[in-house]
């Protein structure tokens, strides 16, 4: 039971934040614009997977108008093109409207993927749209967060007054072994 505890115990002296990276708003006009978000700051350290959450409103009405969206160079696919197998989000239909109003889809990030890409603090985003998108305001609206659990160490004195009492504990457990061999 204690070593149960004192497992409890070390496990607690770290914990898990809910962290949020918002981007945009932004909007963009012209023939196929880029929109980039560069040098998000993130955490470094994260816990399961992350969620990306889009909202999009612009000139995507048809199969031609599209948008390629990548991480740090990792793609996460072709969205707003009606076709549900080449990107990871869930649009419905994966289908634009002509800037009538503002969809919104997100897509998975596999830990392993975005534990990589945050590595050095920062993350840059890429939304490139294809020639096609070219009248009605082009991309209206792009804004969305990405959500993860991060990883932060408890601070010092908090690490420090749990993992005393497991300290003690061991003490206690070694000292009632020493006493039943002797």
């Amino acid at each position: 039971m204690k070593k149960i505890l004192l497992s409890a115990l070390l496990a607690a002296s770290f914990s898990a934040n809910a962290a949020v990276i918002s981007f945009g708003p932004a909007s963009a006009s012209g023939s196929g614009p880029v929109i980039n978000f560069n040098n998000l700051v993130t955490p470094t350290g994260i816990i399961g997977d992350a969620t990306i959450t889009l909202n999009i409103n612009g000139d995507f009405d048809w199969s031609g108008e599209f948008a390629d969206i990548t991480l740090d160079g990792f793609s996460l696919g072709r969205v707003l093109d009606n076709n549900t197998t080449n990107d990871a989000f869930n649009f419905a239909g994966d289908a634009g409207n002509q800037s009538a109003s503002t969809v919104t889809g997100s897509a998975t990030i596999a830990n392993s993927v975005f534990a990589s890409l945050i590595l050095d603090g920062l993350l840059n985003l890429s939304f490139d749209t294809s020639a096609a998108v070219n009248c009605c305001g082009t991309v209206n609206h792009l804004s969305g967060t990405i959500t993860f659990n991060e990883v932060s160490a408890v601070p010092i004195p908090a690490a420090a007054f749990m993992f005393a009492p497991a300290l003690l504990g061991f003490m206690g457990l070694r000292r009632k072994a020493k006493n039943s061999v002797a």
